[in-house]
């Protein structure tokens, strides 16, 4: 069967096995702890932005599916740090195993929900700010959580993958979507975006898109050991054209090789 084929019980049905059942957790036990400060570093302007049109002297920080739960730890420090402002923290995961590994990171956490982001049990615009940091690509029926976190949230920061590009519709066409197969049954990713559809998708069921800007996951691969050595010739030719591209174009970066973007969202 191809990946298209999939209809909407068996995608519901794997997510459920993929992170209800902790099949994540087994997968990557680590929850790609040691990409958190990177994360870190490019979220961060976002929180800056965000602040700039915020002007409440406390936060209600809502972190969807949070994994080691060190982003949610590093930007309400952030916060609280260089803001002066009290940070309220709440997670949401499917996983309760996940839920727990946010809960040790995190012991003064307000609100620990096992949840669902699509139909949640807070109250209108309880959350100030949601962070939704790699975490659109796993959603069933994405427009659904889209919908909701406009109802809860006043601004969202998303993290989304860039992978509906040339080079993975050419590996998907050629190996009739062993590409797209490869990532759902590993990595529970079942929405391929490029800059189009994501854009349109949130503007559509979300809100506004105050700013977004394209991460260059190249500098970082480049330049992190653990990446450097699990990439073949092919993979790192691909990543120094991405590179260098970049600098001339974020955007047609993207749209040749894998990056992500970062979203600052404010709903209406």
């Amino acid at each position: 069967m191809n990946f298209s084929d999939r209809n909407e019980n068996e995608l519901e049905d794997l997510i459920k096995k993929l992170y209800i059942e902790d099949g994540y957790l087994k997968k990557i036990p680590k929850l790609h702890e040691f990409d958190s400060p990177w994360k870190l570093k490019k979220i961060i302007p976002f929180i800056d932005k965000f602040m700039n049109n915020y002007k409440k002297d406390n936060i209600t920080l809502l972190d969807v599916g949070g994994g080691a739960g060190l982003i949610l730890k590093g930007v309400s420090v952030y916060i609280e740090r260089y803001y002066q402002i009290s940070v309220k923290k709440y997670a949401l995961d499917l996983s309760p195993e996940i839920l727990e590994v946010q809960k040790k990171r995190n012991p003064d956490l307000k609100k620990a929900l096992n949840e669902d982001i699509r139909n949640t049990s807070l109250e209108n615009k309880e959350i100030n700010l949601c962070l939704m940091i790699d975490v659109l690509e796993h959603i069933p029926k994405p427009h659904l959580a889209l919908k909701e976190l406009k109802r809860i949230s006043e601004f969202i920061i998303f993290k989304v993958p860039i992978e509906d590009n040339f080079y993975y519709r050419i590996w998907n066409f050629l190996k009739k979507e062993e590409r797209k197969q490869f990532f759902t049954q590993n990595s529970g990713h079942i929405n391929f975006y490029n800059f189009y559809n994501l854009k349109h998708q949130i503007e559509s069921y979300a809100g506004t898109i105050l700013e977004y800007n394209f991460t260059n996951v190249f500098e970082f691969l480049s330049n992190t050991p653990y990446y450097r050595k699990n990439m073949n010739f092919k993979d790192i030719l691909l990543n120094t054209i991405s590179l260098n591209l970049f600098r001339f174009s974020p955007k047609l970066a993207s749209f040749l090789y894998h990056d992500f973007i970062m979203i600052l969202c404010e709903c209406y």
